[in-house]
């Protein structure tokens, strides 16, 4: 008679008593709490990384694994309301990163919101309503994780930053044979906070770090820098003439967004309508780069005073502006004009613009009581090609005075529509980076337009011979780091239009 052995028979729990027995252990508790802390509190920023176009900067944000750990210990509602301002300032910096913005310009400028598209007030909107809903969550976890589980979770977030920053490291040293400063020995809080590794960051984000950096390490202001438009004067021999009457037109334009492109083929067609025969016939062609420092305004004051000063000059005094081009070009006789097709209050425009020097100014109100179009883009604005025409018919007009007109375009602001609105875009199939991109296609036909409407004007019949500045003010601000990689973030190209003595008939 054979024995049997019997063999215990595993026993299959029901799904419902697991649950039963995870929230008598309070394993129900700390699961979510850490799946909240490492990923889901990050939703709101990955959906304005994607609808809003800021820079991510990295997957997972290591604030959020700090509030996670200290509301371990803290009433959920003060978890909560940390938790909403570690997500404002996450988004806080991925604008100032995105846009070269310093974060005091963030909050000045939020009415620039009012001339959002619908398309991005809509994902704004979103963006808000994914900010409440995560901040409600937090409300409904668990009051206070049982404190048997307490150091488990904390223990399981701090492996998580960990791995996260080891991987960014790991990614570091592979690519440029250093490691983020703070992990080496002795290095000072100045170093760490300067630290190469910031900008490469891609698996974690430490969005609090980057404001204090940008906070305690602003880029230099006031330094001397070399622009276009000094450049463009030396050309021309400073503008000297007997009388006012021979004094030349003087037109600068900055063009919003036009950044260094690496790659050769895309640089030279934008600029090619300045290679049409007879152009170069009425004028020299110079081309180059120039440096450039922050966003749009950083552009502004290089151009118009060759200096860093960048958001200071919004509260310079007349005195301290005195050396800038308006103020000394009206010593001259000009007559000097600011146009740019938004409102006037961005950046303090409708203020600094008359400190500086400048006599009339021209924006978005009063383009439409001219009648002039309007175009969507990430802001709503007059038309790039229609304030080029305007400027046209107004340099054919005979004056007494010589002008200087100071142009900033508008159109070409990042994150542009694709397909953007222009009738007749430019052909982008010449180069697969254009083709393969939208985005990036529709950056190229928007700065295309800008060209060809500057090349239209300085083929116009104008009163007087006129010197030309186009240049770009910063590196088009893509949030998507392979777009971004393919402009220079040091310089920006120019082209100068220079009269020849003889203008042909």
């Amino acid at each position: 008679m054979g024995i049997y052995r019997t063999i215990p028979q595993r026993s299959k729990e029901p799904p419902a008593n697991i649950l039963n027995r995870w929230k008598r252990d309070g394993t129900s508790a700390w699961i979510p709490y850490i799946l909240f802390y490492t990923v889901l509190a990050n939703l709101p920023f990955w959906a304005a990384s994607r609808w809003l176009a800021i820079s991510p900067n990295g997957w997972f944000c290591l604030d959020y694994i700090a509030i996670g750990l200290v509301a371990l210990y803290l009433p959920r509602f003060v978890g909560s309301v940390l938790l909403l301002l570690a997500i404002a300032v996450d988004l806080v910096a991925g604008v100032c990163e995105t846009y070269f913005l310093p974060v005091s310009q963030c909050f000045t400028n939020l009415g620039a919101m009012r001339q959002f598209s619908a398309s991005r007030l809509t994902a704004v909107t979103a963006v808000l309503i994914l900010i409440l809903l995560a901040g409600a969550a937090g409300l409904f976890l668990p009051a206070i994780v049982p404190k048997k589980h307490r150091i488990r979770s904390a223990a399981w977030l701090l492996l998580f930053a960990i791995v996260s920053l080891s991987i960014d490291s790991a990614i570091l040293w592979l690519r440029t044979g250093s490691i983020p400063g703070f992990l080496v020995p002795g290095r000072s809080f100045q170093s760490a906070v300067e630290a190469s590794y910031l900008p490469d960051l891609h698996f974690s984000r430490l969005p609090a770090f980057r404001l204090i950096r940008r906070k305690l390490y602003p880029a230099p202001n006031g330094l001397p820098m070399r622009n276009a438009t000094a450049l463009a004067l030396s050309a021309a021999g400073n503008i000297a003439a007997k009388n006012r009457q021979e004094l030349p037109n003087l037109v600068v334009i900055l063009v919003e967004s036009w950044g260094l492109d690496t790659e050769s083929a895309v640089s030279d067609a934008l600029i090619r309508p300045y290679s049409d025969p007879q152009l170069r016939a009425r004028y020299q062609v110079l081309q180059g780069e120039v440096p450039f420092a922050g966003p749009t305004l950083g552009g502004e004051s290089r151009e118009l005073c060759g200096s860093t000063m960048a958001f200071d000059i919004e509260i310079a005094s007349a005195k301290e502006l005195q050396a800038c081009l308006p103020d000394r070009l009206a010593a001259r006789g000009y007559h000097a004009v600011a146009i740019h097709g938004m409102w006037a209050e961005m950046f303090d425009r409708s203020k600094w613009y008359k400190t500086i020097g400048f006599q009339e100014t021209w924006f978005l109100g009063q383009f439409k009581d001219q009648g002039l179009p309007t175009c969507n883009g990430a802001f709503w604005g007059i038309c790039d090609a229609a304030i080029a025409d305007w400027m046209g018919q107004r340099l054919e007009k005979s004056k007494p005075d010589p002008e200087f007109l100071y142009w900033v375009t508008l159109n070409s602001h990042l994150p542009v529509l694709v397909p953007n609105p222009l009738k007749s875009p430019a052909d982008c199939s010449f180069t697969p980076s254009l083709a393969q991109q939208p985005s990036l296609c529709s950056w190229y036909q928007l700065i295309a337009n800008v060209h060809h409407s500057a090349a239209v004007l300085a083929m116009s019949n104008l009163a007087r011979p006129t010197i030309f500045v186009i240049v770009g003010d910063h590196a088009p601000p893509f949030s998507d780091p392979f777009l971004r990689d393919k402009f220079s973030q040091s310089l920006v190209p120019y082209v100068i239009l220079v009269p020849r003595r003889q203008q042909p008939k």
